[in-house]
């Protein structure tokens, strides 16, 4: 077979399995509520960007880190979104959700991982109260309390207390994906 024709065969084979592979991985990723079989041609993968924002749908406001309170045991919180570092993180393969800004990951307080229990930032490690789903519904589950990221209804506002909670259909416990 003549090199020209060979790295044409190659070539096909390589989108081949590109293109085969795309509407799979796009439909695995599709947010909820995405209306699929719109549009002209085939679906097209689209990876999650790597620093988003957490964007609360209740409150509208957005997942941050204090920025007087960075280090271990630091305070999450609500605030006004902007364009600022610390509320900018990262989900990382091993579940873990990190902050940008103080090099820190999203924890569960294994003191008060009941109803209310603090949420906060701490050193990365391999520990699974840093382990976290990122559910269709919109809901952010931590594995090792098994309860959600929950923004509290008293205190919506700036400042406003994200714990975990007993995970349901409620809206405080909505985060969607804005992009950092």
């Amino acid at each position: 077979m003549k090199p020209v024709i060979r790295a044409s065969v190659a070539l096909s084979a390589l989108l081949f399995a590109v293109i085969g592979a795309a509407p799979a991985v796009a439909a695995q990723a599709a947010p909820t509520g995405a209306v699929s079989g719109q549009g002209v041609g085939p679906a097209v993968a689209v990876a999650a960007p790597a620093v988003r924002h957490f964007y609360n749908v209740r409150f509208q406001r957005c997942l941050d880190a204090d920025t007087n309170t960075g280090g271990n045991g630091g305070r999450v919180q609500l605030w006004d979104c902007g364009p600022w570092n610390q509320q900018d993180w990262e989900v990382r393969p091993d579940g873990s959700i990190y902050n940008v800004r103080f090099q820190r990951c999203l924890d569960a307080d294994t003191n008060t991982g009941g109803n209310g229990g603090i949420v906060q930032l701490w050193d990365c490690g391999p520990w699974n109260q840093q382990q976290w789903v990122l559910r269709d519904d919109g809901s952010v589950y931590n594995v090792r309390f098994q309860r959600c990221l929950d923004a509290d209804t008293n205190t919506g506002g700036n400042g406003g207390k994200v714990q975990l909670w007993d995970c349901g259909p409620w809206n405080q416990q909505w985060w969607e994906n804005r992009a950092g």
